[in-house]
């Protein structure tokens, strides 16, 4: 799963974010380059601006219109679905518990 830097930085500082993908994914475990393990949930379909309200505080953007003008750069076509999840930052304990460990 990647990230803008800006969004790394937010990601690193806070501990966790909301993030928008035109793709269903799977809950769990995912390795986010210099931030480390995160946890990913999917929260729901996210079919327009009303319903990131709530999340664009958590979303490392300054305004609903700033996220939303990000997320139709990545996702242009309007009939393409809209998932949003949360991605938690996982400390050390929590990693080891999520993860195989390897010998």
């Amino acid at each position: 799963m990647s990230f803008l830097p800006e969004l790394k930085m937010f990601l690193g500082k806070r501990g966790f974010i909301y993030t928008v993908r035109k793709y269903e994914m799977y809950t769990g475990a995912v390795e986010i380059e210099g931030v480390g393990t995160c946890w990913r949930t999917l929260v729901g379909l996210a079919p327009d601006q009303d319903y990131l309200k709530p999340y664009v505080r958590h979303s490392g953007f300054d305004s609903l219109e700033a996220w939303e003008e990000k997320i139709r750069f990545f996702i242009p076509d309007k009939a393409t679905k809209r998932y949003l999840y949360k991605v938690e930052v996982l400390d050390e304990r929590e990693t080891s518990r999520v993860l195989p460990v390897s010998d």
